[in-house]
């Protein structure tokens, strides 16, 4: 039995394995949708207690791999957890206040390390750059920040031409949406657009009408760029043309960072 069999045998005894990572995005963004009335979102939720605020740390802190919507169970929990996705980006004041209370006051279970790492999350979350558009062409918006930065990274500075074949292998990839516009591209990377467009329109849509010799020469190219960019964001496409995003360490700042981000991208915060 190779590895992918026995992959497939675990799977129908288990089940599919659980990412908590996206099921905890998927529960927050449903906690804000739940103050969206089709035009903005009420920021003006309900402070939570002292003691709320206290247990959902202990409880965020203490159970890493459950999943927040099953600690959200408990009511206070779940009211604390919407205050945060939605207040902690923009009223961090509220967040410090709460937190230097929570360490005057002792709670038992609690530590000061706890709370204070709480209070750097929140902290991360406040000072976070607004999310570019990008962030709205990719399926994977709690993968935004390394498809981001590997972008960025690869395109910088480069010849219009490479720049080109990196989006077509991050489009064909299914990275980046086929709809994402042209401009957004030119915008986003500080490309020439007259440039761009051309050496685009080669490698995503005119290539069949190239001699062989060019489209040897071309798929080449699309080759190393390709391999360039799966190891720059960390992912790979399966067999079955299904993306696969290497494990990574993710701390709590960048996670809150991505469903903050995702959530802003979707509401205009």
């Amino acid at each position: 039995m190779n590895i992918n069999e026995l992959g497939e045998d675990l799977e129908q005894q288990f089940g599919k394995p659980r990412n908590i990572t996206e099921e905890n995005v998927r529960f927050m963004l449903s906690l804000i949708k739940e103050e969206f009335d089709g035009t903005k979102v009420n920021e003006n939720v309900e402070k939570p207690s002292l003691e709320a605020f206290g247990m959902t740390i202990l409880a965020v802190m203490s159970y890493q791999t459950t999943p927040w919507e099953e600690l959200a169970k408990k009511p206070s929990i779940r009211k604390t957890l919407k205050y945060i996705a939605i207040r902690g980006n923009s009223h961090y004041d509220e967040m410090e206040a709460l937190t230097k209370e929570l360490i005057r006051k002792h709670f038992d279970g609690i530590t000061q390390k706890m709370v204070l790492g709480f209070l750097k999350i929140i902290r991360g979350v406040s000072n976070e750059e607004r999310p570019t558009k990008l962030i709205e062409y990719t399926p994977f918006a709690a993968q935004y920040y390394a498809i981001h930065h590997g972008l960025h990274q690869l395109i910088r500075g480069e010849h219009p031409d490479d720049a080109a074949v990196i989006i077509h292998c991050a489009i064909e990839d299914g990275i980046l949406f086929p709809t994402i516009p042209r401009s957004l591209l030119v915008d986003e990377f500080n490309l020439k657009k007259s440039s761009f467009d051309k050496y685009f329109s080669k490698y995503h849509i005119n290539l069949e009408y190239e001699s062989d010799a060019v489209k040897k020469q071309v798929e080449e190219k699309i080759k190393y760029h390709r391999r360039s960019l799966r190891n720059a964001i960390g992912y790979n496409v399966t067999d079955n043309n299904n993306v696969h995003f290497y494990d990574r360490k993710l701390g709590r700042k960048n996670f809150l960072s991505m469903i903050i981000a995702y959530c802003r991208s979707i509401f205009r915060f």
